[in-house]
């Protein structure tokens, strides 16, 4: 048996690791992977293209907080 982890997430990166993993579903599903696809590989980009959509909405959307 696995030794068990402590895993904390804060709401931001809990919201990063949701579309992530969205993203990695659908390369997933469009890559049609095989035994040799390089999963570490799609799950690293999967997570940049999340960070880089939540920093582009940051850019691009005021939140109600930031209009205070």
């Amino acid at each position: 048996m696995s030794k068990k982890i402590y895993v904390h997430l804060e709401e931001s990166e809990t919201a990063i690791f949701h579309a992530a993993s969205r993203i990695y579903a659908w390369y997933l599903i469009a890559a049609q992977t095989t035994e040799r696809t390089n999963h570490d590989a799609l799950m690293q980009q999967a997570i940049e293209a999340a960070i880089k959509m939540a920093k582009m909405t940051d850019d691009m959307v005021i939140s109600d907080l930031e209009r205070q």
